[in-house]
């Protein structure tokens, strides 16, 4: 019903707001979305839903500073990466990329090299060893 509204009226809401609303129904169509290919194992579309979200974030949402929107540019670019995308709420954020694991290493040293070149400052500030992160997925959520 929402939706049905939304699309009757959203000419009429202060592109501000449009944008906003914009964000909201697109990114509830790739959830959507995101939990069939997940189901299905297709990481490529996956990841390419993330980083959907991602950019609606930045555009529609306005969401993201510069070295931020610098680092998800990277990541999208980076070797075997299927997605990327910044969370962090304000709390300085972070980016997360769905990597083939084949090529984690590779895609890891890319960002390293690429961010530390684009934002030395910056850079500068973080233990190298750590700037970047390699994860694998666990069974479940759990208590550690």
């Amino acid at each position: 019903m929402a939706k049905e509204v939304y699309e009757a009226h959203k000419n009429e809401l202060e592109p501000t707001l449009a944008k906003r609303a914009e964000h909201y129904f697109t990114e509830n169509r790739r959830v959507a979305k995101g939990l069939e290919a997940w189901k299905s194992g297709n990481s490529q579309d996956f990841g390419k839903l993330i980083s959907a979200s991602g950019l609606s974030s930045i555009y529609n949402y306005e969401c993201g500073s510069e070295p931020l929107i610098q680092l998800n540019e990277i990541l999208q670019r980076a070797p075997g990466v299927f997605g990327a995308r910044f969370s962090g709420a304000g709390f300085r954020g972070c980016c997360l990329a769905l990597v083939d694991a084949d090529r984690a290493e590779e895609a890891a040293s890319y960002v390293r090299s690429e961010y530390f070149e684009l934002q030395p400052e910056l850079a500068s500030q973080l233990n190298a060893d750590s700037a970047v992160l390699i994860c694998k997925p666990g069974d479940c959520a759990r208590v550690i």
